[in-house]
């Protein structure tokens, strides 16, 4: 039943960039001289750098300030508990040793 539901038209991207250079090909486009020229280069460069960006500006610093807030959150909620549980032991500490003196 599932098999029914995929369409039976199903293109892999490895397939699709063949495809491209096969065609390229077939239009006699020199592939290698369009890699390498400055135009290609300044292009790819360009697309780098936005993505680099997009990553740094939407996805890495969000990440990182929810989980330093996280982080925060639940260290400042264990001290908490690390000093309520001290202060609760030497409490009870100085009044067991009030006992014993009277």
């Amino acid at each position: 039943m599932d098999d029914e539901r995929k369409s039976r038209l199903h293109i892999h991207l490895g397939g699709i960039i063949i495809l491209i250079i096969i065609v390229l090909i077939l239009f006699k486009v020199d592939i290698k001289s369009k890699i390498q020229s400055p135009q290609f280069n300044k292009n790819i460069t360009f697309i780098t750098e936005k993505a680099k960006s997009i990553w740094q500006t939407y996805i890495l610093t969000p990440i990182k300030t929810k989980t330093g807030e996280l982080f925060i959150d639940i260290t400042n909620k264990g001290i908490k508990k690390i000093q309520d549980n001290f202060t609760e032991k030497v409490l009870k500490t100085t009044d067991t040793v009030e006992e014993v003196i009277k």
